[in-house]
């Protein structure tokens, strides 16, 4: 992400993040019967306060704010709403979205200023665009985008002012630059980028005033350094930044304010600090992170003003607290959180005035509700 003062982090496929000062996102309380079935690629769904959700038959929707055709059309929602078919993964930034077809074209809808769309322009798109073809995963993080094609090469597009594009300038980009070989996954921030190399080792990228590099200084980098070994998947937030390692252990670095981090302290870190044991999904939102663990039990972390924690309360924690069993995917937005349940069930809570927790209602929640999907 890019300028804000939080780390936020995807969607259930949506975009990010969001920081310390972003608002929050919600959703209600699950009810019985069984829903729909969707796809959980371990992708981002949760946006800024809008939400992504691709279904099992490729079909993605969408639902929450979208003033800048973050989704496409332009009005916002409180229910999901069908934007597409044939899709097969969707990162969401915090006003903008990133899809992958089954046909590996990459399409790219919402706001655009600094170019973080990759179209060759700064003109906002109410209607999904096709940029790219060959393209195997991409993160769209506040105002930068990284993209990672069948080749493994990656490329980046947007803001880049704190050198989270990585080309080793700090001048924006309005079409996707080649950045390095041999890479695997990337996440992006809001002004920081992360990325795992197919030889496991993982390489950070651009805002470091928090420690979200990991790199042990505050100071910001425009060419990806090496950070450590053995790394699974990475996922960051507004400004921090969490690490899934081979053995399934998560460490954390960055903002830590509110106990996002999880490590028990508020102050800051610059060096990775281990978290948890036995972890295989987690997704870092703006100041609050989401944990899976092998068991499949849900666990939470740090900023819960908003109820994005899903607790039943409003209270924020600085250590990780289970919160439901039989889940299978986490998504951590700006102020909300989504999660797939193991029957595919979609739950959501936290802030929900734009309608991003998709039950019907703009009541922000405190304990996960159902998303209302056909």
């Amino acid at each position: 992400m890019k300028k804000n003062n939080v780390a936020l982090t995807l969607l259930f496929f949506a975009g990010i993040f969001i920081f310390g000062s972003c608002k929050k996102n919600v959703i209600e309380n699950p009810g019985p019967g069984p829903g729909p079935s969707i796809d959980t690629e371990p992708t981002r769904f949760a946006g800024g306060n809008f939400t992504l959700v691709l279904k099992a038959d490729k079909t993605l929707w969408a639902t929450g704010e979208n003033g800048y055709g973050q989704f496409g059309g332009g009005v916002s929602r409180n229910i999901p709403l069908k934007i597409m078919d044939d899709v097969q993964k969707v990162s969401a930034g915090r006003y903008h979205s990133m899809i992958i077809k089954i046909d590996n074209t990459l399409w790219v809808t919402g706001f655009n200023k600094y170019g973080r769309l990759g179209d060759g322009s700064t003109t906002n798109r109410s209607v999904p665009l096709k940029i790219m073809d060959n393209v195997k995963s991409v993160s769209a993080g506040d105002d930068h985008s990284l993209i990672v094609k069948t080749d493994n090469t990656l490329w980046a597009t947007g803001y880049n002012g704190s050198g989270e594009l990585g080309d080793g300038t700090n001048t924006n980009k309005n079409i996707p630059i080649k950045i390095m070989d041999n890479v695997k996954s990337v996440s992006a921030g809001y002004g920081h980028s992360l990325i795992v190399k197919t030889d496991n080792t993982l390489w950070a990228v651009g805002k470091n005033s928090e420690g979200q590099l990991g790199d042990g200084s505050f100071i910001n980098k425009n060419i990806p350094i090496k950070i450590m070994d053995n790394v699974k998947s990475v996922s960051a937030g507004a400004t921090h930044s969490l690490i899934l390692k081979t053995d399934n252990t998560v460490w954390a670095t960055g903002y830590s304010g509110s106990g996002g981090l999880g490590y028990g302290g508020l102050a800051n870190k610059n060096i990775p600090v281990k978290v948890m044991d036995d972890v295989k999904d987690f997704s870092g939102g703006s100041i609050h992170s989401l944990f899976l663990k092998t068991d499949n039990t849900l666990w939470v972390t740090g900023f819960n003003g908003e109820g994005e924690l899903g607790d039943g309360s409003n209270i924020s924690k600085s250590t990780p607290v289970k919160i439901m069993d039989n889940v299978k995917n986490v998504s951590a937005g700006d102020s909300h959180s989504v999660i797939v349940k193991t029957d595919n069930t979609v739950w959501a809570t936290g802030y929900n005035a734009s309608g991003q927790l998709g039950d019907g209602t703009n009541t922000s929640r405190n304990i996960f509700i159902k998303v209302q999907l056909p």
